[in-house]
């Protein structure tokens, strides 16, 4: 049977067992759809918050390429008394925020929001924990192999003065390290010379010694002959 006499659309047996409903509703098995277990409310915050694989990735990385400092991420920052997403504290201290959007909502995005108030923001909160720089990360999505950052001028510009003084003192210890090593080749070669002049003064005395050997030998055999 194709079709239900009694009206039903969404029966199990459907097809299979009409011929056993002999009243209504007797063999009516309902099908059941399936919802997915709805999450938690903290498991939506963990998954429904934008950037948060965003901002655990960044950590690793940060991780993995820094050293002599540390770097702790701090999930749901505007939540807590601790702003920003990435703290990056030791020999320097940073700020970072992060700002992405979840891949679903954001499917083949090429284009991505910059807000002020997010600058502003972090501005200050940055000042108020004593950071030395800050700068907001983003991603066009969440799971976006590209990472792009924005700055500040002034902040921009003081990294760019610290990487030119640091170049600089590496192309200075470069050059002093080029010098003491033709410093040392020159030594080396003068010590050659001085042996070589040494050898060679010894070879003219032993000459001279053989020499007034053989004169001496000449007088003695002469004395000789003529007694």
């Amino acid at each position: 049977m194709d079709h239900c006499e009694w009206g039903h659309d969404d029966c199990k047996n459907l097809g299979k067992k009409c011929y056993l409903c002999v009243a209504r509703d007797y063999r009516y098995d309902p099908v059941v759809s399936r919802r997915p277990k709805p999450l938690a409310r903290r498991q939506q915050r963990a998954d429904k918050r934008m950037g948060s694989h965003f901002e655990y990735k960044n950590h690793v990385r940060n991780s993995d390429i820094l050293s002599d400092v540390s770097s702790r991420m701090t999930p749901n920052s505007g939540a807590g008394s601790v702003k920003g997403d990435e703290e990056i504290t030791g020999i320097i201290n940073i700020m970072e925020e992060l700002k992405t959007k979840v891949k679903e909502q954001a499917p083949g995005k090429q284009s991505f929001t910059i807000k002020r108030e997010w600058l502003e923001k972090l501005h200050r909160e940055a000042l108020a924990a004593n950071k030395e720089f800050w700068y907001l990360k983003f991603s066009f999505h969440e799971y976006d192999q590209d990472v792009y950052v924005i700055v500040e001028q002034d902040i921009i510009m003081s990294m760019v003065k610290t990487m030119v003084e640091d170049r600089k003192a590496v192309r200075e210890a470069e050059l002093k390290q080029e010098i003491a090593e033709k410093e040392r080749r020159l030594y080396e070669a003068e010590n050659i010379k001085l042996q070589a002049e040494i050898d060679l003064l010894k070879a003219k005395l032993k000459l001279q010694e053989v020499n007034e050997s053989a004169d001496s030998k000449d007088e003695t055999n002469g004395l000789i002959h003529d007694s």
